[in-house]
């Protein structure tokens, strides 16, 4: 998820069809989906195991792994006129 608190596509996709997280204890535990201050976007939904297998295998092909094994794009504080000219 957007803040890592989600550990896989697979949950994140079943807190979303839940129309929310369901946390079972400590600080934060309760029901997300009659959470007051949850966004009015998550509604949730229902998918069929086959429907759900199919957006996962839709997902996991946007992932462009050469961009993500990149070298050049490893370093944060490397300056970006060097990681440009690195393609050069």
């Amino acid at each position: 998820m957007h803040d890592g608190s989600i550990a896989t596509l697979e949950a994140v996709i079943d807190h979303y069809a839940a129309g929310g997280r369901t946390i079972r204890g400590g600080e934060f535990k309760g029901i997300g989906s009659r959470n007051p201050n949850k966004s009015s976007f998550v509604k949730g939904f229902r998918l069929t195991p086959l429907e759900k297998q199919d957006l996962l295998i839709f997902l996991k092909s946007l992932t462009d792994e050469k961009f993500l094994t990149d070298p050049r794009f490893s370093d944060p504080w490397k300056p970006r006129a060097t990681a440009m000219n690195a393609n050069r």
